[in-house]
């Protein structure tokens, strides 16, 4: 599967799971070889995307190269996670519900699921509050993803970053979930067990 054609299977999956829409979130692969920057388009459904329509920048000039829409907006979001991790190759950025719904409030997520907790060593960083469409959408983060795979987004969304995009997603994906079980569960007047701290 070429470049295009991976992002526009992942960004359909996406958007039928209600990780993304026509306004918001964005995906991206980085072909280090070529310096080239593949992401979503601005303000487009993600069901019916279109290889054409992937944009393609050049990842040091930020001109667009190829792509028959613009580019979103939060390239640099994408761009300052890839210069932060030379060792991913992907980045899938959200606004997935119950992720969300902890960044709008600043909140840390403690990961209680065992496995999962080996995978992101227990903690989602959740880093301040930047403008889309800015340089400042990423302060904080580069320092956060040299320790974490993914990051959540004071007040906006979150980040997850792999070395390709198939396990980036799956990542986004398996961290919504735990957050959701972890959001029930307090809502209903609990709180996930204490287990030991598997990373002192």
């Amino acid at each position: 599967m070429n470049i295009k054609a991976e992002i526009c299977a992942i960004a359909k999956m996406m958007e039928e799971k209600g990780y993304v829409d026509y306004f918001e979130g964005n995906i991206s692969i980085l072909d280090r070889e070529n310096n080239k920057l593949y992401i979503t388009p601005t303000q487009t459904r993600k069901l019916t995307l279109t290889e054409d329509e992937v944009a393609v920048l050049d990842f040091e000039t930020e001109e667009q190269l190829e792509g028959s829409k613009k580019a979103s907006s939060e390239y640099r979001l994408h761009k300052a996670a890839l210069l932060a991790r030379p060792d991913c190759n992907a980045v899938v950025h959200c606004h997935c519900k119950y992720l969300t719904a902890y960044a709008v409030q600043g909140k840390e997520l403690v990961i209680k699921s065992n496995n999962l907790m080996q995978l992101v060593k227990g903690v989602i960083p959740c880093i301040p509050f930047g403008k889309a469409g800015t340089t400042h959408i990423a302060d904080g983060l580069a320092e956060k993803l040299q320790e974490k795979d993914a990051c959540l987004l004071g007040n906006h969304g979150m980040v997850a970053v792999a070395k390709d995009l198939s396990r980036a997603a799956a990542l986004q994906e398996s961290l919504e979930k735990a957050a959701e079980i972890d959001w029930l569960a307090r809502a209903n007047g609990g709180q996930p067990i204490d287990i030991p701290d598997l990373f002192d």
